[in-house]
């Protein structure tokens, strides 16, 4: 009993002392953020028409709901263009200083203002919309700028400081990205099982008939592709059994079976991007997939692709000098961003 009793203490020690997926949330954000400002400008023209006060949902109507259903939305305050305008770029300026600085503070701030935008009119939104407000909440209490970041020495010089001690912002930090990567699994689990129990995706021919819905056709290319009863097949399937083994993945102690998981999801949704133009649903998906990826996954990632540069340089070297090439005398230049992940 003592010997458990040690062993919870320990663990939970761990918890409040050590923040973990630091580079994981880090890529989230800018991952997460890259969706949302995608979505505010590729918006722009036709703001009006989707969220304006004379917009075809109708401002009464969502002023109603606001009232009749306790929602907030920062586009409720007033009908005005001006203010309408002005909520709409402002929200535009925040999502794209979250995306590029992170902190707590902006990361409360974006989620006032996506929250406003999706109340305004939901049936805008391509899908995981759901998953992503639950994100958001769950990033208010983690350090989500603590890489890939102008602030991002000084956050981890502050984390360093206080490393070894309980502290409740690091228990926060860990608690959010246990349960971003839970709602990941619990995510590609249901979806999984979902097309398992469905007849196309049992036969293989599901992509053949999305690939034919004109609504989900982006590129020329996709349903050309998916004319083929082989390649459709393998994609049907490989769509489900990658899904399946996303919860193994987050459990296991194996890095390449991990890695390998989430490259293949992630090459699923540039597959989805790329052939159903569901931009800012790819992005927002492969951002909540960076938080399955640990620190020490991405550190063993970067010395892989420093040995990797290093190789390639001696062999420039080598024929540089086996060709009588003059050196050019230029030292070779830090990759900050590699830096960070080297002292993650």
């Amino acid at each position: 009993m003592d010997r458990l009793k040690t062993s919870a203490a320990r663990a939970l020690r761990g918890v409040s002392s050590h923040p973990k997926y630091l580079v994981g949330l880090s890529l989230c954000r800018v991952l997460l953020g890259v969706s949302t400002t995608l979505y505010y400008v590729s918006n722009i023209p036709y703001r009006a028409f989707l969220w304006g006060p004379d917009s075809y949902s109708g401002f009464a109507a969502f002023k109603a709901l606001t009232g009749d259903q306790h929602i907030f939305s920062l586009y409720a305050l007033s009908d005005g263009r001006t203010w309408f305008d002005l909520v709409y770029f402002a929200g535009l300026l925040v999502s794209l200083a979250w995306t590029v600085l992170g902190s707590r503070s902006l990361t409360v701030v974006h989620a006032v203002f996506m929250t406003s935008i999706y109340h305004r009119n939901y049936t805008m939104w391509e899908g995981g919309d759901a998953l992503t407000g639950i994100v958001l909440i769950l990033l208010m209490g983690a350090t989500v700028n603590a890489h890939f970041s102008p602030l991002a020495k000084g956050v981890r010089a502050r984390l360093e400081r206080r490393a070894g001690e309980p502290h409740l912002r690091t228990s926060l930090h860990n608690t959010a990205a246990v349960l971003i990567v839970f709602q990941a699994c619990v995510v590609y689990v249901v979806s999984a099982l979902w097309k398992v129990a469905a007849p196309q995706w049992q036969e293989g021919t599901a992509l053949y008939y999305i690939s034919h819905v004109w609504q989900y056709t982006y590129s020329s290319a996709f349903p050309q592709l998916m004319d083929s009863l082989v390649l459709t097949t393998l994609v049907t399937y490989f769509a489900i059994v990658v899904q399946l083994l996303v919860l193994p993945a987050a459990l296991t102690s194996r890095r390449w079976f991990r890695e390998a998981v989430v490259l293949g999801i992630a090459g699923m949704h540039i597959g989805i991007m790329a052939g159903m133009g569901l931009m800012t649903f790819g992005f927002a998906m492969m951002a909540i997939d960076a938080v399955l990826v640990r620190d020490a996954d991405y550190q063993a990632l970067f010395r892989r692709a420093r040995l990797l540069r290093e190789r390639v340089a001696a062999r420039r070297e080598e024929r540089r000098t086996a060709s009588g090439e003059p050196d050019s005398g230029e030292p070779a230049s830090g990759d900050p961003a590699a830096e960070e992940l080297s002292t993650a």
